[in-house]
């Protein structure tokens, strides 16, 4: 779900800022003994909170949106701010040196500012969060900074406003911590769905809807049935030659459609051959019933062809040893039969003894 490196940048900002809330009062006033290690640790831990801004935000934004020039730019605050709170004791301690931490801080924000903006243009929904939760804080350094250069004095209420803005910031990144999971929730549940609807449509005919080879091996892995009919439609090839294939393929569903009924599964293998695995003790009688539902489903269906169109079957009962292919193998043999027996029938190929085999009419 949320990057491990995001969390723990996270975690480093939070950890910064409570570095910087320690100078604030009344902690501060009991840690430090010289307003000049309380000022070196403020500043540090303002420049480290800075710091780590840099990559939170390089690992926030959605990859969708982030490009390998913007999170390089990010990043390169790291170093920048690590190397500017490095350089803090010596700049405090230098007359008229102060100035350039400011400049640095300057300089550090701005480029926060303008990675953010970036990802703002582009449409990230997470900066648009983050800008809302570190407008107050951004607002306060600012005016902070205006109050050391301009007007040569601290901002008064400093503390106070910084926390207030931190409030602010926590309440808001957490809100958008919860959008992004449950942004990330409906994508998984689109993902997951997509993955279902594409696995179903790899188990579908394109043309008639129902099963196709794989589909029915599917079915019949999850679901023995107790016979299996393989039928096919009688001179088909006469109705694509004289009317298309368009009134062909209305016929092919046709067919398919016929032969839907309680207790089958019906399935194209392709073409106009068609299995169905059948549930009931009665399965012959219903697989028959089926065969002969095909010529009044393709009358309503294609009036226009002005023919009857017949169907034969070969029928296999189910045996414990027996796959798919190899049930469809027999009731092949028995299709092959009856349409050499001419046409329009259904024959069961019988096998009593394990290498006999006889031919029964149903």
């Amino acid at each position: 779900i949320m990057r491990r490196q995001h969390i723990l940048w996270m975690g480093a900002r939070a950890a910064a800022i409570g570095l910087l809330a320690l100078t604030f009062p009344p902690a501060g006033n009991w840690l430090f003994a010289t307003s000049e290690s309380f000022w070196i640790a403020r500043l540090a831990a303002t420049d480290i909170v800075i710091a780590v801004t840099g990559p939170l935000l390089a690992t926030y934004i959605e990859p969708r949106v982030i490009a390998p020039k913007l999170r390089r730019f990010l990043w390169a605050l790291l170093p920048g701010g690590l190397a500017l709170a490095a350089a803090t004791p010596l700049l405090v301690r230098t007359p008229d040196a102060y100035w350039v931490h400011n400049f640095g801080i300057l300089v550090l924000v701005s480029m926060l500012i303008t990675g953010l903006g970036v990802a703002l243009k582009l449409g990230s929904r997470t900066a648009r969060y983050q800008a809302v939760a570190w407008a107050p804080t951004i607002l306060i350094g600012f005016v902070a900074l205006f109050f050391e250069l301009v007007l040569l004095r601290s901002m008064p209420f400093y503390a106070e406003a910084m926390l207030a803005a931190f409030l602010i910031e926590f309440v808001v990144t957490a809100s958008g911590i919860g959008d992004g999971f449950v942004l990330i929730r409906r994508e998984l549940d689109e993902a997951v769905l997509h993955v279902r609807e594409a696995t179903r449509a790899s188990t579908l005919d394109p043309l008639t809807g129902i099963a196709n080879r794989r589909g029915l091996a599917q079915r019949f892995t999850e679901s023995r049935p107790q016979g299996l009919a393989v039928i096919d439609c009688d001179h088909f090839k006469r109705i694509n030659d004289n009317f298309g294939h368009d009134v062909g393929d209305e016929a092919l569903v046709a067919v398919a459609d016929a032969l839907q009924g309680d207790h089958l599964f019906i399935g194209r293998l392709g073409g106009e051959e068609f299995v169905a695995l059948v549930y009931h003790d009665e399965w012959e009688r219903l697989a028959e019933e089926a065969r002969e539902r095909i010529d009044m489903g393709v009358r309503i269906r294609a009036p226009q062809l002005g023919f009857r169109v017949t169907a034969s079957a070969g029928l296999a009962a189910i045996h414990d040893s027996d796959t798919l292919e190899s049930a469809i193998k027999r009731a092949d043999r028995a299709l092959y039969a009856a349409k050499d027996a001419g046409r329009d029938r259904s024959l069961r190929l019988n096998e009593p003894e394990p290498g006999e085999a006889r031919l029964q009419v149903i």
